[in-house]
């Protein structure tokens, strides 16, 4: 049931475009760090804490009149990959409305992204097939835990690349009136927008039953509901930490845990039919990890006879940092340049985004600066990162690895005083 994978597939392929794109264009060296997100434009942050940030949000499907226009050639391929090559119902033709949205904290930074999003895509009209396949497979490999990832784990990529063929993205431009409904659907501010048509995408029919049956989950198998740290903590999971799930069917004869996209099992150290307790492992990397619940069955031979998992759920597994500068010099205009160390628990990958953020403590305006740190050989529990450009000052300490942020701990007024660096 591949092509109903087609809607997700259109929107991952595009929200990768734009973050491939902006790793190779000088507008990051202009912005500082960018992420490119999917969601309801009511569930960006647009307060105090609002980020540099491309929002990619599929507002409306409509149907394209145009489906007879296709070649028969085209509509027999397509058939013939659904499995389905005697279907009488022509396939449901569909326009994705689609709206980019650019936030920015900073002066001039919304206005700076939304136009690289629109030269990337005036550039991009026609996305080919090839170019969907291969976007299709990074999206799906890069974070397995994700929802589009698990969604095609059981189809073949190249198979629902073929069935989209290609993708024709055209500028859709409203008036002062169209955009003032449209926002105000969202009950959300308003940000610097464009919109985009998507079209088409076909999803076909089928008459066979038996290859569009659901997936129904036995009554044996465990479900997991929800994941999160041990009540009366700070919520915060880290290395070392106690994991907490919670569901139904939790225990099963032998009750083991996974922990990221690996075969290794781990025994809980509180099984209940409800809920399970481990310990987070100081090998697992910080980001969002998967966790599945495993029970199993032994044979007579002492090997597994029978395994039963369960949903994929995901958690954050966040760094903790200790931090301290060296080699702190004079850069002219009353600011510095410095080296700050930063040493991590649990290590941090060779291939994992890391970014360096710092906040001055007090001041009239305090200020607050963005470093991305540069790639590894190796995994490493310490990266020692040049900052420069930095007002003298005291500075809180935090980073992010893969999108992961470290924790910071308050004193008894609730002010964050820690970790921190000082450059003088």
């Amino acid at each position: 049931m591949s092509n109903v994978l087609s809607i997700a597939a259109v929107t991952a392929v595009l929200k990768v475009l734009l973050e491939n794109g902006l790793v190779s264009d000088p507008i990051t060296a202009s912005v500082g760090d960018v992420i490119v997100t999917a969601l309801p434009p009511d569930r960006i942050s647009v307060e105090a804490d609002e980020r540099a940030q491309l929002n990619l949000f599929l507002y409306q499907v409509t149907q394209n009149r145009n489906v007879d226009w296709v070649s028969q050639e085209f509509r027999s391929r397509h058939s013939q990959i659904n499995g389905n090559p005697r279907s009488l119902t022509p396939p449901l033709a569909l326009d994705l409305h689609y709206l980019i949205t650019a936030y920015g904290a900073k002066d001039f930074q919304a206005e700076l992204l939304l136009g690289y999003a629109m030269h990337l895509l005036h550039k991009t009209s026609v996305i080919t097939s090839d170019i969907i396949k291969n976007t299709l497979i990074n999206a799906s490999t890069t974070n397995t835990s994700s929802a589009f990832s698990q969604a095609v784990a059981g189809v073949s990529v190249s198979d629902l690349a073929e069935e989209i063929g290609q993708i024709k993205l055209t500028p859709e431009f409203f008036n002062m009136e169209e955009t003032s409904k449209l926002w105000s659907a969202f009950q959300t501010h308003y940000r610097p927008s464009a919109t985009y048509l998507a079209s088409m995408i076909l999803i076909e029919s089928s008459n066979d039953k038996k290859s569009e049956s659901f997936y129904m989950m036995p009554l044996s198998q465990p479900n997991i509901e929800q994941v999160m740290a041990p009540a009366k903590t700070d919520q915060i999971i880290v290395a070392g930490t106690t994991l907490v799930i919670r569901g139904k069917r939790l225990r099963g004869k032998i009750t083991q845990v996974r922990l990221g996209n690996t075969e290794t099992l781990i025994v809980p150290q509180e099984v209940k039919e409800t809920q399970i307790s481990l310990l987070v492992p100081p090998n697992l990397y910080a980001s969002v990890q998967s966790v599945q619940v495993v029970h199993l069955t032994m044979g007579n031979a002492g090997q597994t006879d029978h395994l039963v998992e369960s949903n994929v759920a995901a958690f954050v597994l966040h760094p903790t940092i200790t931090a301290f500068v060296t080699q702190v010099e004079n850069s002219g205009d009353n600011l510095r340049a410095a080296e700050i160390t930063v040493k991590f628990q649990p290590k941090v990958g060779e291939a994992q985004r890391v970014v360096l953020l710092l906040n001055e403590v007090s001041g009239n305006s305090p200020v607050a600066y963005s470093f991305l740190v540069g790639s590894r050989t190796e995994d490493t529990d310490a990266i020692t990162i040049p900052v420069k450009n930095v007002k003298p000052g005291t500075y809180i300490v935090r980073v992010q690895v893969d999108g992961a942020q470290s924790p910071l701990h308050k004193n008894q007024s609730g002010e964050y005083d820690s970790p921190q660096v000082t450059i003088l």
